[in-house]
C-alpha cells in the first residue's frame, strides 16, 4: 500500500509538470512485446501494456499497467505476473534533455525495484553526448552506468557506449550501436554488444549466468499508421547471442503499440 501511494505521489508531482506548457496532448497506449528462445530450453515472455499520459512541447508522462506471462514448457511454467511502470522525458534546453524511468513489481518474472535515467546534450553539427545509469533489485542491488558518443550524418546514425557494471565486482560492457533511416520515422538498426551484460540482469536464465558475454542483434522499425490521432508502431529483432561461454543460441523479439490521442 505505501509503495502504491508513492507511486501516485510522484505521478501527481511529475504530472503537474504539463501545467506550464501552452499546448499538451492527453494519450492512451496499448502494446505487446514478446522475448523468445530456445536454449539451453525454449523460453518465451510476453509483456501486455496498457498506459495513460501526456505529451508537451518539452515535457511527457506516461504511467503504464504492464501484465507479464512467462511461459518454459520444459518446467510446465506458465505464470502471469504484474509490474507498475512510470515514464518521464523533459527538454531542459533546444539542446539539453534527460529521461526518468521507474517501475515497480511484486513478482519474480520482474525485478522489484528497477530506476534508469538518461541525460542528452547536443554539441551541434551531428555530434552528442549522453550519460546514464540503471539500478535493479530482486534479491540483490545490481548498478549499471554508462557513457554515450553519438553522431548522426545524413539518414545514418551511430553510437559507442561504454558500461560499467556494479555487482559483487566490477565489469565492463561495450556497446556499438548504428540505424539507418527510412522516411526519418523509420530505421533498421544493428547493435553490437561484448562484455558484461546490461539487459535484464537480474533474470540469470535470459543472460549469462556469470554476466559476461557477446551479441549482435538486427532489428527494425516501423510506423505501420501515423495519423493525427492514431498512431500504431511495430519492431521486430533477431539476435546471436552467447549466453554461456562459447555456447551461442538464436532469440526472437517482437512488439507492437498504439497511440491513441485522446485531446
Amino acid at each position: 500500500m505505501r509503495r502504491k501511494f508513492l507511486f501516485g505521489v510522484v505521478f501527481v508531482l511529475l504530472f503537474s509538470s504539463a501545467t506550464g506548457q501552452k499546448k499538451v496532448d492527453a494519450l492512451v497506449y496499448g502494446g505487446f512485446s514478446t522475448d523468445r528462445f530456445f536454449l539451453p530450453s525454449e523460453r518465451t515472455f510476453d509483456v501486455y501494456t496498457v498506459g495513460l499520459g501526456y505529451k508537451g512541447p518539452k515535457t511527457s508522462l506516461f504511467a503504464y499497467y504492464n501484465e507479464g506471462n512467462l511461459n518454459k514448457p520444459i518446467d510446465n511454467i506458465s505464470t502471469w505476473e504484474s509490474q507498475y511502470e512510470l515514464d518521464f522525458y523533459h527538454k531542459i534546453t533546444k539542446k539539453t534533455y534527460y529521461w526518468l524511468n521507474y517501475a515497480y513489481s511484486n513478482s519474480s518474472s520482474f525485478p522489484e525495484h528497477r530506476a534508469m535515467t538518461r541525460i542528452w546534450q547536443d554539441l551541434g553539427k551531428g555530434w552528442g553526448v549522453s550519460t546514464g545509469g540503471s539500478y535493479y533489485y530482486s534479491q540483490d542491488n545490481i548498478f549499471m552506468a554508462n557513457i554515450g558518443l553519438e553522431k548522426y550524418m545524413g539518414s545514418f546514425w551511430i553510437e559507442g557506449r561504454p558500461w560499467v557494471f556494479f555487482k559483487d565486482e566490477t565489469k565492463y560492457a561495450f556497446q556499438l550501436t548504428s540505424r539507418v533511416f527510412i522516411k526519418d520515422i523509420n530505421f533498421i538498426e544493428l547493435m553490437l554488444m561484448t562484455g558484461a551484460a546490461p539487459d535484464e540482469p537480474w533474470r540469470t536464465e535470459v543472460v549469462a549466468t556469470n554476466y559476461q558475454a557477446h551479441s549482435a542483434m538486427l532489428r527494425t522499425s516501423t510506423y505501420l499508421s501515423k495519423k493525427h490521432n492514431l498512431q500504431l508502431k511495430a519492431a521486430i529483432g533477431y539476435s546471436y547471442e552467447e549466453y554461456q561461454t562459447d555456447v551461442w543460441r538464436n532469440r526472437y523479439v517482437g512488439s507492437i503499440g498504439l497511440i491513441y490521442k485522446m485531446f
